[in-house]
């Protein structure tokens, strides 16, 4: 019995319209308020996703300059190592080779605006030549580039630790390469010192927002080679508890942590990578305050947006609650007595009205009809329906005052009651915006003859409701921005910013895509590596803006005359490389001849001079001479230096 009075009452409070509209506005506010929560947390995480792929992307470009600049220098050592004459290194013959020598190494040194110039050491460790053939004869004996060698006859190319250059007088990082004789004896020491301050720059031209880092370090002992930003006392010290050292010191060669790191305390998303083999690994480090800004930004709005959702939704509901409880009051008083249904109409803030269906006037109209129209009762009364209705609302009133009326002709007494909204003319001329309850009355015959009805003014709710659906559009429109911002920040990652023409890293992921495409179907595979010749001299005489001019309209005139299916890449620093998929090595040849006249012929004009340029290309084709991507690039970079030892301005094929 008791289980059933509960039921009962369970039942009576939920059938309440109070109830089912706090219920409704509860479980509409929770909906919102949850999808808000899961757009902000998923775009975080996209933010965090897309830092870590941003930190591998500047490590990646980083590493492959590196990279580029290590293994063209070990070449040159390799190449100084293997032709010097065992007889220059000897006691007392630098007189005879000096000459012959020196200009090899200034030769070797201008193709490099990263080294300092090369060295030879003789056994004893006594610089025996320079570039700089004036320079005073300085012993090298105690620096850990030469003691290595004298300790340790299977050492091979060495990197010592970051130090002042003797004769520069710079800080850099010496490559050093050891000269031995038939036995395994050491005569001598090749040595390149990379100027640290080259290396600086290449850390400046990467976008790593206002509070991140970049840092090269070293594999072996954690000794920290160069860092933006700089940090003196940190130079050469060892990165102690270090998870990146530690996971690269496990054989990762790349990959991202986030760290808080004890430098400087700031948090930051970083990407690691290893500098090919060489004993030197790149981090960039992006701070979560920088790429966290923009959804920090988004997380201020929608607190907003949700701050003004909740007071929108619950000023709807107080005045939902107060227009049925209101509607309760008149029907309950309606039903006492006439004076007391009078008392209530004259004091009621809503219009309560009645309406004689067949002559379609007004037979009553309560006092609140001055505050909401500026007319008195008595000029209301005896007018018709239409009289203050726009034309629109009232075509609708009359329409529905007709469908109803069939209705409940047929028996429907669901049509007895109806809401809508209808648009009335104020007396000074301002339309406003009413809801309208309409209650059909019957006579004693079942047959409707009198409108009972209350009309309020809801203006102000429509324009807060208006007010919200611009919110929420304003809103989805911030949420399509950010998607349409992500595909185009996607776009530039594989782009060169100078140029326009894919990055390396875009270049990767073709050349060996290609590679496997050429394989498979049994397809030509053509690959150009080209350079501006005596760059550094059109940077050093007019200035980095020509230089970046120059790699502008050279960029511009290898884009006006490629293929569809080509793809044109800026390399590095002067260098570039296109990649011609199904194109022979003839053709591609006639190609590479056509683009070194079209450069030829080209002019940049900087005041009163006109700057002309040339290029050297090199040439290599799958399958004639490499058969995987690193295979390729290395016969292109030789036959591009070739071009380049026999004068330059020419254009030169791989050949064994």
């Amino acid at each position: 019995m008791v289980a059933q009075s509960s039921c009962a009452r369970f039942a009576r409070a939920f059938s309440s319209v109070r109830v089912r509209l706090l219920l409704f506005f509860a479980l509409t506010w929770l909906g919102v308020a949850s999808l808000l929560v899961f757009l902000l947390y998923e775009g975080r995480h996209e933010a965090e996703r897309k830092a870590e792929s941003d930190a591998l992307g500047a490590s990646a470009l980083l590493v492959g300059r590196l990279e580029v600049t290590m293994r063209r220098i070990q070449g040159d050592l390799e190449h100084l190592a293997a032709s010097l004459p065992h007889d220059a290194l000897k006691p007392g013959a630098g007189a005879r080779f000096r000459q012959g020598i020196v200009s090899e190494l200034a030769y070797y040194s201008g193709r490099f605006p990263e080294i300092l110039g090369y060295r030879v050491i003789d056994a004893s460790g006594n610089l025996l030549y320079a570039q700089d053939a004036s320079l005073s004869p300085v012993s090298l004996s105690d620096r850990s580039y030469f003691r290595v060698f004298v300790e340790s006859s299977d050492r091979s190319l060495f990197f010592s630790e970051v130090q002042l250059d003797r004769l520069s007088g710079r800080s850099s990082l010496m490559l050093a390469l050891p000269v031995r004789d038939d036995a395994g004896g050491l005569l001598g020491v090749v040595a390149a010192p990379l100027d640290i301050g080259n290396l600086s720059q290449m850390l400046e031209t990467l976008d790593i927002g206002q509070n991140g880092a970049v840092a090269v370090r070293r594999i072996d002992t954690g000794g920290l080679v160069l860092r933006r930003p700089f940090v003196p006392e940190l130079l050469n010290q060892p990165a102690l508890n270090n998870p990146l050292q530690m996971r690269l010191a496990a054989g990762e060669r790349f990959g991202a942590n986030r760290l808080r790191l004890a430098i400087d305390g700031v948090e930051r998303i970083y990407g690691f990578r290893r500098v090919g083999d060489y004993p030197l690994y790149v981090t960039t480090g992006l701070a979560t305050a920088d790429f966290l800004a923009g959804w920090h930004q988004t997380f201020a709005m929608a607190g907003v947006a949700a701050l003004l959702l909740f007071l929108s939704l619950s000023l709807l509901l107080i005045r939902l609650l107060r227009a049925e409880r209101e509607a309760e009051l008149t029907a309950s008083r309606l039903m006492e007595s006439e004076a007391r249904y009078r008392m209530l109409a004259e004091n009621s803030h809503d219009v309560i009205w009645t309406l004689d269906i067949p002559s379609r006037t007004y037979t009553y109209v309560s006092p609140a009809i001055k505050e909401m129209s500026g007319y008195l009762p008595e000029e209301t009364v005896g007018q018709p329906l239409d009289v203050r209705l726009t034309p629109d609302s009232a075509a609708r009133a009359a329409r529905d005052i007709d469908q109803r009326l069939r209705r409940i002709a047929a028996g429907d007494k669901a049509a007895s009651v109806v809401v809508s909204e209808l648009e009335q003319v104020r007396k000074d001329g301002e339309v406003i915006t009413t809801e309208v309850v309409s209650s059909y009355l019957l006579d004693a015959d079942g047959v409707a003859q009198t409108i009972l009805g209350i009309t309020r003014n809801v203006s102000e709710r429509k324009a807060v409701e208006s007010a919200l659906r611009e919110t929420n559009r304003q809103l989805h429109a911030r949420i399509e921005e950010i998607g349409r911002l992500q595909v185009a920040l996607q776009e530039l990652a594989v782009r060169d910013s100078l140029t326009g023409l894919y990055n390396r890293r875009y270049l990767d992921e073709t050349l060996e895509r290609e590679v496997s495409r050429a394989r498979r179907e049994g397809i030509p595979l053509s690959l150009v590596m080209l350079d501006i010749d005596h760059f550094k001299q059109v940077n050093d005489t007019y200035g980095h803006q020509v230089g970046d001019e120059v790699l502008r309209i050279l960029a511009s005139t290898l884009s006006a005359d490629i293929r569809a299916e080509d793809v044109a890449c800026r390399y590095g620093g002067e260098e570039f490389l296109i990649l011609l998929p199904n194109m022979p090595l003839e053709t591609t040849m006639l190609r590479a001849q056509g683009w070194r006249s079209a450069v030829e012929a080209l002019s940049v004009k900087h005041g009163n001079f006109q700057i002309t340029f040339t290029i050297s290309l090199g040439v290599a084709a799958y399958p004639e001479h490499g058969k995987t991507p690193d295979d390729l690039t290395r016969c292109a970079d030789q036959a591009l230096y070739r071009a380049k030892n026999e004068g330059r301005n020419q254009v030169s094929v791989f050949f064994d």
